[in-house]
């Protein structure tokens, strides 16, 4: 149940709370006192965006709703982490000076599909869009299916699952079919290149090693000269005109550090670190060397890395020719990797054909048999809810209307294989038309009307639900506005009902009346909404049957609110 809703800085309302109460609760005003507005606040709990022109920055809607534990609701809310209070939450969402939204369930942060979800299961806002969509036919069918209950909701769903399943394996059987058509063409091209790839027989980083290798003996004479030259420079070398080596010089230092030493310890640690450098350039030493006699310029080996970079190079581009992505050795080999299983798969594709098919088949099957289950609870659906709805059209003064649902048959699709129509005879002898071109406005409200009652009076109903009516009156008057007043009443017994209305019938009927009150101040226009007791509810009623409050049209109110009693 709605508990309360605050709005500030919509439209014309700057700050005013509504507080709502089980069963029916009438909303009325003059025209462009700000009754649209609520209905916007209400839009705006149920992730709708805002028209700039409807609010501006700093709108902000906050919502009390009341959870029963044990409900879908409260599942929802345990999932998000919602902090529920006495059974009660919390549901606000703000518009920021930048234009965005920022909406809050029970202190958790949401994204608007959130709030639409959470608030949608139990708020449903009906207003003159939804008569329109009332008049599409995929609206149609999800109203039936929500008539219909859990049995059409598990058959649509599994219906679904299989039809994803079998479009699958058809696109997966076209592919094969496919492939068998091409299939020795095809085997023979990657077997050959397979065939080409393991004569090569490239290794992962033999590319690189060739490039260091190729560069090694490519300037192996500088190489050797070069490193000799370091050898001789750390240790030293036979020429007795030399200048002294590294090493040599490192000696003298030793010695005369040990010299030092002798004489004054602290010098002691100096000496370590000379005698460590001279092993370090030692050792060193060494190692330059035979690096340096290690190089060595071998014409046949470097002509032979020649060649195996070029047979590589020319593996890449006869491979990269088919298959684009095979732009180096790596790629290559990926590209075997996956031909050597395409391979494979074209040797087995009779057997995996054949499987698939039979597959397919037995999906077909399954489908067929679901379709036809959810075909005929539709049927037995259809009939039901033609006959609650054209109860209720003659409790709405369309005692001569019929209300039927078609089922007919169409081409597969997700939720079956069923077009279902909302059909309407005004009276006997005229034919079914669909309600799209066989309603007026009025009619559609009723029609609207007739088919929420059955449906909150139906065994997979959600009771306790909220419905806010926009209008629902539009279009009608007299009689037929008092039903539907009575009709509200009745559907306010199993939910909680909010309707918007100009007309004093329908207003009358309902257990509680707010009306919504534009004042001036100054320069400033501003709408709050007041809570009316008997005497100022007969006083508004008056003026909404006859503009003013005089003694008749207080009478008349009067009996009014009595006789809807």
């Amino acid at each position: 149940m709605l508990q309360s809703l605050r709005i500030r800085n919509i439209g014309v309302i700057d700050d005013t709370c509504l507080e709502f109460a089980p069963g029916f609760t009438a909303l009325t005003g003059e025209t462009g006192a700000g009754k649209t507005m609520v209905l916007t606040g209400l839009a705006m709990l149920l992730g709708v965006r805002l028209d700039a022109t409807r609010a501006g920055a700093g709108a902000s809607v906050e919502g009390i709703l009341r959870v029963e534990a044990k409900t879908a609701l409260a599942d929802e809310l345990d999932a998000l982490g919602a902090e529920v209070e006495d059974g009660e939450v919390i549901i606000s969402r703000r518009v920021t000076a930048d234009g965005r939204s920022r909406a809050h369930i029970g202190g958790v942060t949401v994204p608007l599909k959130n709030l639409a979800a959470v608030v949608g299961s139990v708020v449903t806002l009906h207003g003159q869009a939804d008569q329109l969509r009332l008049r599409d036919a995929d609206t149609q069918r999800v109203a039936l299916d929500s008539y219909a209950g859990e049995d059409v909701q598990t058959l649509r769903t599994k219906h679904g699952q299989l039809l994803t399943r079998h479009r699958a394996l058809l696109r997966e059987i076209q592919e094969l079919r496919s492939l068998l058509e091409k299939r020795d063409e095809r085997s023979a091209v990657l077997t050959a290149l397979l065939e080409k790839i393991a004569a090569v027989d490239p290794q992962p980083d033999e590319q690189e090693e060739l490039r260091v290798r190729q560069q090694r003996l490519t300037n192996a004479v500088e190489l050797r000269s070069n490193a000799s030259a370091v050898g001789n420079a750390l240790l030293g070398s036979q020429d007795a005109y030399d200048a002294p080596s590294l090493a040599q010089l490192l000696d003298s230092a030793v010695s005369y550090a040990q010299d030092v030493s002798r004489l004054d310890d602290t010098f002691a640690p100096f000496t370590a670190r000379l005698e460590a450098l001279r092993l370090e350039v030692s050792d060193l030493g060494s190692e330059v060397v035979r690096y340096a006699d290690s190089v060595e310029a071998s014409p046949g080996a470097l002509e032979e890395i020649n060649q195996r970079i070029h047979d590589l190079n020319s593996l890449v581009r006869d491979v990269s020719a088919m298959f684009p992505q095979a732009q180096d050795i790596p790629g290559v080999l990926s590209v075997s990797a996956s031909a050597a299983g395409e391979v494979d798969r074209l040797q087995d594709a009779d057997g995996r054909l054949a499987k698939l098919e039979a597959e397919a088949a037995e999906l077909e099957t399954q489908l067929s048999s679901v379709g036809t289950q959810l075909t005929a609870a539709r049927r037995e659906a259809a009939q039901r809810l033609s006959a609650a709805a054209t109860a209720e059209l003659a409790q709405l003064m369309m005692p001569h209307a019929r209300f039927s649902v078609e089922v007919s048959d169409a081409p597969r699709r997700e939720h079956g294989c069923d077009a279902i129509s909302f059909l309407l005879t005004p009276h006997p002898g005229a034919p079914a038309s669909p309600i799209a071109k066989g309603a007026s406005g009025g009619e559609l409200s009723r029609i609207m009307l007739a088919l929420e009652v059955a449906l909150a009076e139906s065994e997979s109903s959600n009771h306790g639900g909220v419905f806010v009516f926009d209008e629902i009156d539009a279009g009608i008057g007299g009689r037929a506005a008092r039903a539907v007043g009575q009709r509200l009443a009745r559907l306010a017994d199993t939910a909680q009902v909010i309707v918007v209305t100009h007309l004093p019938q329908v207003a009358a009927c309902a257990n509680r009346q707010l009306s919504v009150v534009k004042e001036v101040n100054g320069e400033n226009t501003i709408s709050r909404v007041i809570e009316l007791d008997e005497t100022n509810r007969e006083a508004e009623l008056a003026r909404m049957l006859s503009g003013d409050d005089t003694q008749t049209a207080l009478a008349h109110a009067r009996e009014l609110l009595r006789s809807s009693k």
